[in-house]
């Protein structure tokens, strides 16, 4: 029987699970001075690159939290694009074909930033980094959640540290399930994850292999390799020599044999075109891939993120996309209620707006066309409908170019134009709990936003507007508007969310 110590610790929020979804969630709460703690059952961040996109979106966030040169930093240049060739060797003679990933250019129309090929270990490891900075605190590694229970007021975690049978006691005013598609957590609340399992078996290889100086000038995002015996799908993965093999199995391929280091070792040299190939198989799975949606997002104090909540195919391809969303969306929601700006009933918007997002992608997921989607229409899912950007300032010489984006604050953002005095005077009269940042923008920017003379944006956290004003001179009415629209913010409250996948 494991020996339950004595000690207990109370925290803000607890998260369960360092991945993309627990690190963002718990990064934006530290940026509040929230106390968060992260627990991760794992020793490290994972050596596996696994997902390798990070979109627009996310690194428009990254951007604002400062983290973009470093992201960069760990991944490859490569054209957003795939390239069908019969091998890495002919990749001279194959063709491009677009995908549902906007280029630089077609994001620059929309964005300060641009998607990058990121492989996941290294933005885990840059989010862990920035945790810890921003908290004071890094992730405690090695820690199993092992029971959970609630009552009113807390929820209450036993914790077993990594070769030890002592099992400590922790407690949080909110808990945070961000630990993966088969949740401990979300399996020891009730929910269950339903949806569609055997959509896509396959197998994947995580390998290392000097392709670069093969492909030459050839970089691409994708290669989808055609050669019978090595056909498959090449990702690189960041690194210089890392690299990710994908296959699609059929119903009757021999999965162990099809398996086996050394016979992917050989696939690989075919669809290398180069014989004698150095490949170093780092980690190979046969994996079953499924579409499922969790019934609820929540259980009193305790809110599921991530895979926790929900579970794609790689066809559907941006399940890291989901994790972050839903990373910032508890993460703010759950400041604004513990700093008193909200309401604790605020908390059920997470799911009202998360659960049909979520839902819609799973669909895609299960759906054999669902990668086949123009790229405008992947850019402006990604988008969300957030603040448009525009530039407020031209870079200069040791100064980096500022984007409406780059203004939203951690609690309410009004836009208005530099030359309109009203709105700035009705801000500064506020005395709702929330805060509301005053951005002024100069004309051309205003114009881009559509602000003309007596016109204003309001903005939530994640640059997500809610409300719109075309012409408001008199400081009493704006005040009045104002107040109008963060009563309405603060005291939304989610209808029914019925129904599953």
């Amino acid at each position: 029987m494991a020996h339950r110590t004595a000690r207990s610790h109370h925290h803000d929020v607890v998260v369960v699970g360092a991945g993309p979804a627990g690190l963002v969630a718990a990064a934006q709460l530290a940026r509040h001075g929230l106390d968060v703690l992260v627990l991760d059952k794992r020793a490290e961040v994972s050596a596996l690159p696994r997902a390798v996109g990070v979109t627009v979106r996310q690194m428009e966030i990254f951007r604002c939290w400062g983290l973009e040169e470093e992201l960069r930093a760990g991944a490859d240049e490569v054209d957003f694009a795939l390239l069908q060739t019969r091998t890495v060797a002919e990749a001279g003679d194959g063709t491009r074909v677009a995908i549902n990933v906007p280029d630089l250019a077609q994001s620059s129309v929309v964005s300060p930033t641009a998607s990058a090929r990121v492989p996941q270990d290294h933005l885990e490891q840059v989010l862990a980094d920035y945790l810890a900075r921003v908290s004071g605190r890094p992730v405690r590694r090695r820690a199993e959640v092992v029971g959970i229970s609630q009552d009113e007021g807390s929820v209450r975690l036993s914790v077993r540290g990594a070769g030890s049978e002592a099992v400590e006691e922790l407690s949080a005013a909110y808990v945070v399930a961000a630990d993966g598609a088969h949740s401990p957590t979300r399996e020891r609340l009730g929910i269950e994850s339903v949806g569609a399992d055997g959509l896509m078996r396959g197998i994947s290889a995580e390998f290392r292999a000097p392709l670069w100086p093969v492909l030459g000038p050839h970089r691409y995002a994708l290669y989808s390799i055609s050669l019978p015996d090595g056909a498959g799908v090449l990702i690189p993965s960041g690194g210089g020599t890392r690299w990710q093999f994908g296959v699609v199995l059929k119903p009757d391929d021999d999965v162990e044999a099809l398996a086996r280091p050394e016979a992917l070792a050989g696939r690989i040299r075919l669809a290398s075109g180069v014989p004698d190939l150095a490949v170093e198989i780092v980690r190979q799975s046969a994996f079953t891939a499924g579409a499922k949606l969790s019934t609820t997002f929540s259980s009193g104090q305790v809110f599921l993120a991530g895979d926790a909540a929900h579970r794609v195919t790689p066809r559907g391809g941006n399940g890291l996309a989901m994790a972050v969303r839903d990373g910032i969306a508890i993460g703010w929601r759950l400041a604004w209620v513990l700093r008193g700006w909200a309401p604790a009933h605020f908390l059920d918007t997470y799911e009202a707006e998360m659960r049909p997002l979520a839902a819609a992608d799973v669909a895609r997921a299960a759906d054999p066309q669902g990668r086949c989607h123009a790229v405008l229409t992947e850019l402006l899912h990604d988008l969300g409908g957030r603040l448009q950007h525009a530039w407020v300032t031209p870079g200069a010489p040791g100064r980096s170019p500022v984007s409406t984006l780059d203004l939203v604050g951690d609690g309410l953002t009004l836009f208005a134009r530099d030359d309109d005095s009203a709105w700035p005077t009705a801000a500064a009269r506020l005395e709702r709990g929330v805060p509301v940042d005053v951005a002024t923008l100069p004309p051309a920017t205003a114009h881009a936003l559509g602000l003309h003379a007596g016109g204003a944006l309001l903005v939530r956290p994640d640059a997500v507007p809610i409300a719109r004003w075309y012409r408001v001179t008199d400081v009493p009415r704006a005040v009045a508007e104002l107040e109008r629209a963060i009563d309405d913010v603060l005291d939304q409250r989610a209808a029914t969310v019925a129904g599953a996948v």
